[in-house]
């Protein structure tokens, strides 16, 4: 897995800056597509991909230790849809 900072190492070398400022511009970055989807917003990268929230509906479930069928109510959810451009290998 890569994390922030091996990212930030990698911008900070391809972009001729310090890593620090590529992993505040990195946070920064990221903070503002949160920010833009929790205010209701898509965001759209092109050959990237969508970031967006989406609403469950209520759906039933089973209680694996009771055999109780419970209702789960419904929930606003944090998604992404890759690009096309993206392939699976």
């Amino acid at each position: 897995m890569v994390g922030i900072s091996e990212i930030s190492k990698n911008v900070a070398k391809k972009t001729k800056v310090t890593q620090r400022v590529a992993r505040e511009v990195i946070k920064t970055f990221l903070n503002e597509v949160i920010d833009s989807v929790n205010n209701g917003k898509k965001v759209n990268l092109v050959g990237f991909g969508i970031f967006e929230r989406r609403v469950q509906k209520e759906r039933k479930a089973r209680n694996p230790q009771t055999k109780q069928i419970i209702n789960i109510p419904s929930k606003k959810k944090f998604t992404f849809r890759a690009s096309s451009k993206i392939k699976y290998k």
